[in-house]
């Protein structure tokens, strides 16, 4: 299953962090055990970060510690994100899942279902699944 190539958002990046024993810190096990290959973006870290910093500080070594297991890909360039992702995703998502698609990830997982719902589970105008952890680890990798 290590070609399943898992992009991971900065949600999941935070709860990861903030609940260690939660789904999205099963999902970075199974990249630190080389099951999946781990994805994210310099911006996906940014924001978690800054979100650890300001509800969990004392939760940032274990994010700096998860993220050993994970592949820091580039940032695509702005007419990259215009080209690679739906405009009606909004503008802060955007490059998020441009740097996914651009990295050729199998997989998008997040849980920011509210602007990412209308995507989850389809193909449509995405070439990659689009999916919460829970969903990824019933369905994708049980």
């Amino acid at each position: 299953m290590a070609n399943l190539r898992v992009f991971l958002d900065a949600n999941i990046l935070f709860t990861a962090a903030y609940s260690p024993d939660g789904l999205s810190a099963l999902l970075v096990e199974l990249g630190a055990a080389g099951r999946v290959t781990l994805l994210t973006s310099p911006l996906a870290i940014v924001e978690a970060e800054r979100n650890l910093e300001a509800k969990r500080p004392v939760a940032l070594p274990t994010l700096r510690r998860s993220l050993t297991a994970v592949r820091v890909v580039r940032e695509p360039a702005p007419a990259d994100v215009e080209r690679l992702t739906p405009p009606e995703l909004a503008s802060k998502d955007r490059p998020l899942l441009a740097a996914a698609i651009a990295a050729h990830a199998t997989h998008f997982v997040t849980g920011d279902v509210a602007d990412f719902g209308r995507w989850m589970d389809r193909r449509a105008g995405v070439p990659l699944r689009v999916m919460t952890p829970r969903q990824f680890l019933t369905e994708v990798h049980p």
